[in-house]
């Protein structure tokens, strides 16, 4: 009668633990197979979930570590979440190179046409505007661009335009950029009788009209093209036993325009050389 009762309560008491370990096992299989994905660097890293686990630790545990600028989903500070997603967002920050913008805005333009071709002589205001920039990468990908303080710098420019005979310009020169020199001006016409030869063929064997400028070649080479204070456009085709150094003669229509240019103090600028006007 006792061995009866001792066999029930044993069965009795086996339900129970069978019970509780199917429970336990149950359980354990269920926060071995939670995990929690970290997504960085282009990968997907399954990470095993565990309560109460930090998520700064689960990173150290896997060798993920963070630079200052990156970006992250989740608190480092907390515990991870069963089957949750940790987007680690790379962010690099490059310095760029200064970007320049030049705007040119004349402000005022003349054309000539009595000097050898028509040219136009411009004057405007150049704005140059400087500034630096930095851009923003997320996971090596351009997420946006911060552009710093810009600063203006305002001047005024000369600049002078070749036209051909359709006005469309063949040349433009910055007179800002040129060489220029201060010489002393005199003038000879067609026909001078002081000029060389008979004041009509220069020494290149051109016609001697309004805009050739005798030059000392060894100051200006021949077949230079020039711009002078006052004068306008001029091409360096002739010499002069008198033009010596820092002189020019001006080529003019006649006698009475000649005393008007006698001895004076000009500004001349060297363009190019050209085997044309």
């Amino acid at each position: 009668m006792k061995k009866i009762e001792i066999k029930n309560i044993t069965r009795f008491l086996y339900i129970p633990v069978v019970i509780l370990f199917i429970a336990l096992f149950f359980n354990v299989y269920n926060i071995l197979s939670k995990k929690a994905y970290i997504l960085v660097d282009n990968k997907v890293i399954p990470v095993q979930y565990e309560k109460n686990k930090l998520l700064s630790d689960i990173l150290k545990e896997n060798n993920i570590n963070l630079k200052s600028k990156d970006i992250i989903s989740s608190d480092l500070s907390l515990p991870i979440k069963a089957d949750s997603e940790i987007k680690i967002t790379r962010v690099k920050i490059t310095k760029g190179k200064e970007k320049t913008e030049t705007v040119f805005r004349p402000i005022w333009r003349k054309i000539y046409t009595k000097n050898l071709r028509k040219v136009e002589l411009q004057k405007g205001i150049v704005k140059t505007t400087k500034r630096n920039f930095t851009n923003i990468y997320h996971d090596d990908e351009l997420k946006s661009v911060v552009y710093d303080k810009e600063k203006t710098i305002s001047k005024t420019f000369y600049r002078l335009l070749l036209l051909d005979k359709h006005n469309k310009v063949e040349k433009t020169f910055d007179l800002s950029k040129a060489k220029r020199m201060k010489m002393i001006a005199t003038a000879y016409y067609p026909g001078d009788p002081l000029a060389w030869r008979d004041g009509t063929i220069t020494f290149l064997g051109q016609k001697m009209q309004r805009g050739i400028v005798a030059v000392d070649p060894k100051v200006i080479p021949l077949r230079t093209r020039l711009y002078i204070s006052g004068y306008g456009y001029g091409y360096a085709g002739d010499t002069g036993s008198a033009i010596i150094g820092n002189r020019v003669d001006l080529g003019v229509n006649n006698a009475q325009e000649e005393k008007s240019w006698m001895h004076r103090e000009v500004i001349v600028y060297i363009l190019d050389k050209s085997k044309t006007y």
